[in-house]
């Protein structure tokens, strides 16, 4: 938890752990978004405010849910469930872990919007955001999108075949939804390989 410790990673390291932060403020702190935004990505000097506000969000949703029974701890997904499957296809170095969650970002974005009714302003502002801190956004990999799927279908968060998706209704406020289909997943995949 020593912010020091950032100012020695690399910038792509230090980058793809935002991915993580982002996530936090999307599910669960709205207000956390402007302090990320007001933030320069090129600067190492992190507000341990900043570090204690991320800690207290997932250790608040792991005690909410510490056995895994009521759902709650699936929200820490938000932006995995699709992010996992393409971190799981690239090729071993290819991308890190927090710049595949971005792709996942995106693709849930997508759904959050067609099912959930988030608005097109909340996602672009979270896209900016993504932007902001160097993350990807476009899924330009030679990964086909049934590998991914094949991947996917391998995930722990298929439950009986149906897959438990994290969507947010606005931002701050996310949920798990059983309403996503594989079809509803293919065009999410499809999306994030369109350019912005």
């Amino acid at each position: 938890m020593d912010p020091d410790v950032l100012a020695t990673l690399p910038d792509q390291v230090f980058h793809e752990g935002f991915a993580e932060v982002i996530k936090h403020a999307a599910i669960r702190d709205a207000g956390m978004l402007e302090k990320i935004e007001a933030m320069d990505p090129d600067d190492r000097k992190v507000d341990p405010d900043l570090i204690a506000d991320n800690l207290a969000i997932k250790a608040r949703i792991v005690e909410e849910d510490e056995r895994e029974t009521s759902g709650t701890r699936a929200l820490l997904n938000f932006g995995h469930t699709i992010g996992h499957a393409i971190e799981a296809t690239a090729e071993y170095g290819t991308l890190l872990h927090g710049e595949a969650i971005s792709l996942g970002v995106r693709a849930a974005l997508y759904l959050s919007e067609k099912k959930a009714d988030l608005s097109q302003e909340e996602t672009a502002r979270l896209l900016a955001i993504h932007r902001q801190w160097h993350l990807p956004l476009l899924l330009d990999l030679d990964i086909s999108t049934e590998v991914v799927m094949d991947a996917l279908a391998r995930d722990k968060k298929f439950t009986s075949g149906r897959i438990r998706f994290v969507l947010l209704k606005r931002l701050g406020e996310a949920f798990v939804s059983d309403e996503i289909t594989r079809e509803d997943i293919i065009e999410a995949i499809e999306h994030v390989r369109t350019p912005i």
